[in-house]
């Protein structure tokens, strides 16, 4: 796959030099409207109409320093974290729950690229990608089992509103660990014919704390993404693939002993012995393929949404070639250097996912003040091991789910009441597993006064176990650990209530504060049991009642003085189970504080983060202390004749601040957060 995406990269770049460029304008203008209609919920609402919370956020497809990671562009959420193992892997975690609890939808289909592993990255490139909406609480109306967190759906970069053709180039370069971005994108058409071809290749080395490297943390990705929209007005076709490569290292645990960081010793005996270990990597590889048809009738409308997608997941525990080219300093590691990745050989997990979905969802004719929208999914799929070490068995797994959504108007409130049913059946060998899930929620949203709004919500969630949580039996070397399943876990099933409030003085002075609770019954988690097998310690996946609560107030501000505004947010969690005990990975009181100054095409951005100290910590799970770091960064615009040269940098931590972060997962091995990483970035429009 990695040569098809390579070759398929460099004849998009054949393609730019040799396209006659139209100089027709249509440039993407990012705004914080909050009257844009939110797609990730039903009835075309806007963000600021919503009954449901919904936080949209534009993505500047300019600014290569932001798409390099969506984490990025959604990290200063309040109540969004990310887990992550260096600047290269992030999992999301909304509001302490993460895995297989937060549903990632990506080109229109939702991501199924085995979640419940930690140790790589989400598999979402932040390429092609226009905004991001996030769900903060249960959503398995509308996205079934799994969706008791919440969601992240991204919003695919629209096709050109105009006929002729448009090309941006965009590059990055980050200091902290030399890694380059390259990003390239043809879109246009003609009359209903649109197109998309865009192509992302990120290489980064091994990133650097306040004082140390840290060893084989390297990550390297490609990404390409084809689109094809036809429309008329009673038809519309959208057609999506994407397909992504990414190598990440895992850095061992054995490197990184106090004894280590106390002799501070890099002599070339520890080296020896870190190349006859051999380097830890994960290698994924995912293909989506999606086609959406909405079929607009006089008075209702009919979307059918196809999708399919084929992840590969493989963990080696040597990596010769990295190790060779990052001792070199090479930053050109062309594609023979992964011929031996073709063969596969020495992985010791290799597994494949193949899912076919199918969703169904009908708008009726509109009732006086009724609106409904009834919808059906359907989602088949395998997965197979094809490595020397199985983690989890062969399996196949049908999800079938009705749902009924109605939207009720009143002068002053709006009502929205949702039901669903869901069945899951997974299939091993000759056994068979079910579970069934029938969920509720109950939403409104009325207005006091002109300037402030109030939204309550109670909401229902389910997710039935995953199959590593099931079978699992087997090493995880991408966590250091032994996991045994048990295939008498049951069903996880959750109620959240949520409160918010809203006050907005002619969009100038925003106030939000948002309260929630969220009750889980038999809650997944991984316990340690003390033992060891293979020399990793075994975890069994258990079960227990845990409850989640805390809340996030927001601030915006455009001051007095024209050219300049500022954002403030805090946001505290807390995690328990019915024992008494800690949740793992629960983020700690935050705050932040933002500064923008715009003065003509030229933005600075001054952001100040504090994360208090977290000692509210489950089992075998590491305290982190307090910390404060600054980062800095700019954008200038320069037009040149007909087309657009912008101009992107930042300075993050600013102060090369020594800390670790509470969500990171290289904590327990006394690895320090990333030290100042400068950037530049470059695009231009044609």
């Amino acid at each position: 796959m990695k040569k098809i995406i390579s070759y398929a990269f460099m004849a998009l770049c054949l393609l730019y030099t040799n396209k006659n460029i139209s100089q027709t304008s249509d440039e993407v203008i990012i705004t914080e409207d909050l009257d844009e209609v939110v797609i990730s919920i039903p009835f075309n609402e806007s963000e600021k109409n919503n009954i449901i919370n919904v936080t949209k956020v534009s993505v500047d497809l300019n600014n290569p320093l932001m798409f390099q990671q969506i984490s990025k562009s959604i990290e200063n959420i309040p109540g969004v974290s990310f887990m992550t193992t260096g600047p290269g892997i992030s999992k999301p975690v909304i509001r302490g729950l993460s895995g297989n609890r937060v549903v990632v939808y990506n080109q229109g289909v939702r991501m199924e690229n085995q979640q419940w592993g930690d140790e790589h990255s989400m598999g979402v490139s932040g390429s092609g990608i226009s905004s991001i909406e996030v769900i903060k609480g249960p959503m398995s109306i509308l996205y079934g089992s799994d969706a008791i967190g919440g969601v992240i759906y991204t919003v695919p970069e629209e096709y050109t509103k105009y006929d002729g053709t448009k090309v941006d180039l965009s590059t990055a370069y980050n200091s902290n660990y030399q890694g380059i971005t390259t990003n390239i994108g043809v879109k246009g058409g003609s009359n209903d014919l649109k197109y998309i071809i865009r192509g992302n290749m990120t290489d980064n080395g091994n990133f650097n704390t306040a004082d140390e490297e840290v060893e084989n943390t390297f990550l390297e990705e490609k990404d390409i993404k084809v689109a094809l929209g036809y429309s008329t007005k009673s038809y519309e076709s959208n057609f999506r693939m994407n397909m992504t490569e990414t190598i990440a290292g895992i850095p061992h645990e054995e490197e990184h002993h106090d004894e280590d960081h106390e002799d501070g010793d890099e002599d070339d005996e520890d080296h020896d012995d870190h190349e006859e270990e051999g380097e830890a990597y994960i290698e994924t590889e995912n293909m989506i393929l999606s086609w959406e048809n909405i079929f607009n009738f006089s008075d209702s409308e009919l979307n059918v949404k196809l999708g399919y997608s084929n992840n590969i997941l493989r963990e080696y525990g040597e990596h010769e070639e990295h190790e060779e080219d990052h001792e070199d300093g090479d930053e050109d590691r062309d594609d023979d250097d992964h011929d031996d990745h073709e063969e596969h050989e020495g992985a010791h997990l290799d597994m494949g996912l193949k899912t076919t979905s199918l969703d169904l969802k009908y708008s009726l004719p509109k009732l006086e003040n009724l609106e409904t929208i009834i919808g059906a999914t359907i989602l088949s799929q395998e997965n197979k091991n094809n490595g020397e070490e199985m983690l989890i068995p062969d399996a196949e797994k049908m999800d079938i789910g009705i749902f009924g959504v109605w939207h009720y108007h009143l002068d002053n409130i709006d009502f929205v009441f949702g039901s669903r049913y869901d069945n899951r059946e997974i299939k091993v060998g000759g056994d068979e597993y079910e579970y069934f899930g029938f969920v509720n929620s109950l939403g409104l949203k009325t207005s006091i006064g002109s300037n402030s709004t109030i939204r309550l919500n109670l909401s229902s969630g389910y997710r039935a176990p995953n199959l590593s949580e099931l079978f699992s039996d087997g090493a995880h070397h991408g966590t250091s650990q032994y996991q045994i399943g048990s295939t008498s876990l049951e069903e996880e099933k959750n109620t959240q209530y949520d409160v918010s409030y809203e006050y907005r003085n002619n969009e100038n002075f925003v106030l939000g504060v948002d309260v929630f609770y969220n009750n889980i019954s038999d809650y997944i988690y991984l316990s340690p049991t003390g033992g060891v097998i293979d020399e990793l310690a075994v975890y069994n996946y258990d079960q227990t009642d845990s409850k989640l609560f805390g809340g996030e107030i927001q601030l915006s501000y455009q001051t007095g003085i024209d050219w300049l505004s500022f954002d403030t947010s805090i946001e505290y969690l807390n995690g328990e189970t019915s024992d008494g005990d800690y949740l793992p990975m629960i983020a700690p009181l935050t705050f932040r504080q933002d500064f923008t100054i715009d003065i003509s095409d030229n933005i600075f951005e001054l952001n100040f983060l504090y994360k208090s100290k977290q000692d509210n910590v489950s089992e075998f799970e590491s305290t982190t202390d307090s910390y404060f770091i600054v980062n800095l960064s700019g954008s200038h615009k320069v037009d040149m004749s007909d087309n657009s040269l912008n101009i992107f940098w930042s300075v993050n931590n600013l102060l090369n601040q020594e800390y670790i972060d509470h969500m990171s997962r290289l904590k327990n091995l006394g690895i320090h957060e990333m030290g100042r990483n400068i950037s530049v970035g470059l695009n231009y429009n044609f």
